[in-house]
């Protein structure tokens, strides 16, 4: 910490250096009132316009009605106004300060759709004209997220981001968030963007608390919720967000997956204004899988497996009745129950699944005076699962005051504080989940009834009663969260700007898992993956986040053609992270916490991390006659995760943009009066992902273990590697922006493509290096893709207005170099693989046998059979062996990819129609040519209760068809491909019903309401992986996303 007490003195020492060469600010100020009214081309007053005076940080805003008021300190001079709102085009007045006190100025504003001389941000104290941009920066306003059916804000974002995949992994309340920025950026680490909130970089984190029972043969339940689940969306004014590594220079070794910027609302002049909103949604289950309810079985009640499971000795001889037929497979023959008996079928998901209820309510408390502004707001957001037993709920309070200190000198600060707590259940990837009890389970128990003690009664051996699940099963979660900021804003001399951010983030989450002893262990056989005597576990996760930033910023017009801007800057960062968990198992009766399991059963962990990160950061950009524009930028790190020989870690950038349109010869083009617009640009730029980088990959580490009764340590199998350094993306983009019927019709164009290298990977050594693995740097992957985005605006009069946007997205992933032809991720769901030449995370297992036509080469008795050959291990290639008995496959079974979890394109339609007072809202949103690896429906088959042995049991598929089938792994993959209905919403503004009351509306909203798709399970938008970004469409066990109605209210005093 000392290292950051003297980066605050620095920056201290060099604030009051500046403010002492300002004192020439202070001559004999004067006091004068400012006002007017902002109105567009049509003479209607513009609320909201900024109006500021240039060179200072003094300002206002326009209220409802355009006007505008605001009092000064200056000496008297000429200054000039600027005049600024989104959609329009900026227009600046020259004012004359002398002795008359009130100045009036009007203006009008032109419509700007291009929004080329919109301000965006590009970092946490930097802006800049979109014109003067070399690469895309796509922004979402308030408006977009206030209309959405979720009180998630990357949820919020589905559909609108060109270049991003947001995809909702399962349907937990909390909805956990996947997001991906022109495609996978790391192997080992997270291709996560990097988050910022009003200049604090803020956690995303997924840490799992409370998924922690860990099963011995089939794997982990995945974490669903992310930080950013902490944020209420009601207080956000605008997300940016940064695609490349040019528009994200600015971060580094921190920005290889681009940057997501994230503006907070803040208060205006003005009077109070209150705004509220609520509303009250329900969520049901939007479509089920097929369970037969066909009353029959092969062989006898009691046999388990029944389509693919062949009968005992034994059995046979207790079930006299039962017939057998043999079926051919794999070399050898079984014999399938090939008779059929009477059951009766029950329907698990009625007992498992519910209708659940939900609330989001925010208000907030703005205003100010001259000097003075504030924001202050409160929201609390209760969600039930349509899972029972599950629920999330978060309260939020945030405050950002910003106070003018002089006429040269702003500060503001902000404050927030989120709790959320929530009931979960095992997700994906286990048996013992909800979901997974039923597919796994004979649907011809009837699973409510009960003991006399009123416990629950076992189903089939090895099974878990899927009530079990959902009342004898408990994980919660609940996090306490602080994000803080404060922030000076020094403007001493003409053209001269300071910027000075602190900012932390600081959060404790709190996880207990608790699995009952099962009072039915005795009879149902079940195997310690589903913890027959019971669990307990409980984790405590500390992180803190701190981030200072110091910039300098300097704009001159040195005459009517050239214009520089330049930056300068330091920024410090520190991370720290404890984790803690124990667990244990055979819980003593009535006990529910670790504390209750047997001693030798007990297991603790604790696992701190640390790293800084500190970087210098210089760019400039020349303009010439505000049409042509050259950047130029290089940033330095330095971090504790480095190796002494990668000390320094340089990422440049370069872009260029050229507004064709304002060259004088289109102004008399035949054409101009159809092709409005036209901006060119291009970008070269590196940055870095530190988070495949381990904090202490770059040392020999060692491990606690038990000796003689004692604890000792001893060295880890990992290896040292003094030369590890972060992974690295080059990236050159380029694109343009066109505007078309009096900018009725826009389109932006982009294309890029990225080059990652330096990629870690866990590489395997021979026992001779005297360790078994090293962290290296060895990987290299490519991303190739293709962005459009067009918005138009087909009607727009007095009454009516309708808006529509076209998103397309194109994104082609290649792994081009691993260490090894073969990596395998180890996941329970699927065989997910890296592959040299493919893209990252493929499918990758048996495959059908074919002939050389392609057609299905099919057993003697007509089935279909897995592909055999020769396969050296670890290659993905293969030599097919079609020389057995009748052209038969031979040999052992090869593997091919057999499907691709990354779709060939993604897109979105939205269309806003507003009629006077009423507004209708729709967004599809698509996701199109991807695989999803479906276990479930595989299990489903096999235990007898899915669609496939429904057609079996009723002779419609020949018996046996499922055993031959079932180890064929290319029989899971399903294509994935959607088009879903995700928002549709229907608002109308009401009359006021008291005085100063302003738009009062109300809205009926939909969520997910309907999906385009083919695939056979419950949604294709699935991940039993969680939020990984390897491991991605495998649907095993999952939640389903829920579909949501809404009714929503909101008003402004």
């Amino acid at each position: 910490m000392k290292k950051i007490y003297l980066i605050r003195c620095h920056c201290l020492g060099l604030i009051l250096a500046i403010l002492s060469l300002s004192n020439i600010a202070f001559a004999q100020n004067q006091r004068y009132t400012l006002n007017g009214r902002v109105t567009d081309a049509n003479a209607q007053g513009l609320p909201g316009v900024t109006v500021v005076i240039v060179g200072t940080t003094l300002g206002s805003a326009t209220d409802e009605n355009g006007n505008y008021t605001f009092g000064v300190s200056l000496p008297a001079g000429s200054y000039s106004l600027n005049f600024s709102f989104i959609g329009y085009a900026p227009t600046r007045q020259s004012i004359s300060l002398g002795n008359q006190p009130t100045i009036t100025t009007n203006a009008s504003l032109k419509e700007d759709v291009m929004n080329l001389d919109e301000v965006v941000a590009t970092g946490s104290t930097t802006q800049t004209s979109r014109r003067e941009l070399g690469n895309a920066i796509s922004t979402i306003r308030a408006e977009s997220l206030a209309q959405t059916g979720t009180g998630g804000l990357l949820n919020s974002l589905q559909g609108k981001v060109p270049g991003a995949q947001i995809t909702q992994n399962s349907g937990d309340p909390a909805g956990g968030i996947s997001v991906r920025l022109r495609g996978i950026k790391s192997l080992t680490g997270s291709s996560d963007p990097l988050y910022v909130v009003d200049g604090v970089i803020v956690s995303n984190a997924s840490t799992n608390v409370s998924q922690l029972a860990v099963g011995n043969q089939i794997g982990q339940a995945n974490p669903s919720q992310n930080r950013l689940a902490d944020i209420n969306p009601a207080d956000i004014a605008t997300v940016n967000v940064l695609n490349g590594a040019a528009a994200a220079a600015q971060y580094g070794s921190r920005a290889a997956n681009g940057v997501v910027l994230i503006t907070t609302k803040r208060g205006q002049t003005g009077a109070p204004r209150v705004t509220f909103t609520t509303s009250f949604n329900i969520n049901e289950l939007r479509k089920s899988v097929y369970i037969t309810t066909y009353p029959k079985q092969f062989g006898f009640a009691d046999l388990r497996l029944h389509t693919i499971g062949a009968p005992t000795a034994a059995q046979l001889a207790a079930n006299p009745g039962v017939t057998t037929t043999g079926i051919f497979r794999d070399g050898t023959t079984t014999n399938l129950a090939s008779n059929l008996v009477d059951v009766t079928r029950y329907n698990y998901f009625d007992e498992i699944f519910r209708t659940g209820t939900g609330t989001d309510n925010a208000i907030s408390v703005s205003g100010g005076r001259e000097n003075t502004q504030y924001y202050v707001s409160f929201g609390f957001l209760s969600n039930q699962g349509i899972l029972k037993g599950t629920d999330f709920q978060r309260y939020n309070l945030r405050a950002r005051l910003d106070q003018r200190l002089t006429n040269w000198a702003k500060m503001t600060a902000g404050l927030s504080y989120s709790n959320s707590f929530s009931n979960e259940k095992p997700n994906g990837n286990v048996f013992y989940s909800p979901i997974n009890s039923v597919t796994i389970t004979n649907n011809i128990w009837d699973i409510t009834k009960r003991d006399a003690a009123g416990n629950l009664l076992a189903v089939e051996p090895s099974r878990v009663n899927p009530l079990s699940t959902i009342e004898d099963m408990r994980s919660t979660q609940s996090t306490n969260r602080t994000i803080g900021d404060v922030q000076l804003n020094l403007t001493p001399l003409k053209g001269l700007s300071v910027d000075w951010i602190l900012g932390v983030d600081s959060y404790s989450q709190v996880g207990q898992n608790y699995i009952r002893p099962y009072p039915y262990q005795a009879v149902a056989n079940l195997p310690l993956e589903r913890y027959p005597t019971g669990f307990a576990a409980t984790a405590n996760n500390q992180v803190l986040l701190l981030n200072s930033d110091f910039n300098v910023s300097y704009e001159r017009q040195f005459n009517e053609n050239f214009k520089l801007n330049a930056i300068a800057g330091f920024n410090y960062q520190y991370s720290q992270q404890d984790l803690s968990v124990a667990n244990g198992q055979s819980l003593a009766p009535f006990i529910e916490t670790v504390s209750g399991a047997a001693s030798t059963t007990v297991q603790a962990t604790y696992t701190p991390d640390r790293y800084n990160l500190s970087g210098y950061f210089g760019q400039a950009t020349l303009g010439f006659k505000n049409l042509a524009f050259l950047t130029a930028a290089v940033r330095r790190d330095r971090s504790s995760k480095f190796s002494p020989t990668e000390t320094n870690q340089i990422y440049p950038k370069f872009s260029g943009s050229f507004v064709v349109s304002d060259l004088n010869f289109w102004k008399n083009v035949s054409f101009n009066n159809v092709w409005n617009g036209l901006k060119l640009r291009a970008s070269y730029g590196e940055s870095g992902n530190l988070s495949g980088l381990g904090t202490y990959s770059r040392f020999w580490q060692f491990s606690p273990t038990p000796f003689l009764g004692k604890n000792t340590i001893i060295p880890s199998g990992i290896l040292a590697n003094p030369r590890v350094r972060p992974e690295r993306m080059a990236e050159i983009e380029g694109g343009a922006d066109l505007s078309f019927l009096n900018n009725r019709l826009n389109l932006g164009v982009t294309v890029y493509h990225q080059k990652i290298s330096d990629l870690v990977v866990n590489r395997v050594l021979a026992p001779s290096y005297g360790g078994t693995n090293i962290v290296n740097n060895v990987g290299r992957m490519e991303n190739r893709g293709m962005e459009l985005a067009l918005d138009a605006t087909p009607i727009k009069n007095k009454d009516w207005t309708w808006d529509v946007t076209l998103i397309y997205n194109r994104n082609r992933n290649k792994v081009l170099e691993l260490g090894s032809p073969v990596i395998n991720i180890n996941t329970a769901a699927g065989s997910v693989y890296l592959l040299k030449g493919q893209p990252a995370g493929v499918f990758y297992g048996t495959t059908y046998a074919r002939n050389p036509d392609g057609s299905l080469l099919l057993t003697p008795q007509g089935f279909s059979q897995v592909e055999r050959g020769t396969q050296t291990a670890g290659s993905v290639d293969y030599v097919v062996d079609h020389t057995g008995p009748d052209g038969q496959p031979k040999g052992t079974p090869v593997s091919a990819v057999i499907g691709n979890p990354n779709p060939k394109w993604t897109g979105s339609f939205s269309s806003s129609l507003a009629y006077k007072k009423l507004s209708l809202r729709i967004l599809l949103d698509a996701v199109q040519g991807f695989d999803v690896y479906n276990a479930d429906k595989r299990t489903r088959q096999g235990v007898g209760i899915g669609d496939y042995a429904e057609k079996e049991l009723k002779g419609e598929l020949p018996r046996g068809y499922i055993f031959s089938i079932y180890n064929t792994e290319a029989w899971r993959i399903d294509d994935g491909s959607f088009v879903k209905l995700r928002e549709l919403s229907l608002s109308y503004k009401m009359p006021a019903l008291v005085k100063n009351m302003s738009n009062f509306s109300v809205s009926l909203i939909g969520r997910n309401l309907y999906s385009w798709d083919k695939y056979p399970g419950f949604d294709p938008e699935t991940n039993a992986g969680g939020t990984s970004d390897l491991v991605r469409g495998l649907d095993f066990g999952n939640v389903p996303i829920p579909r949501t109605y809404q009714v929503q209210l909101s008003a402004t005093f």
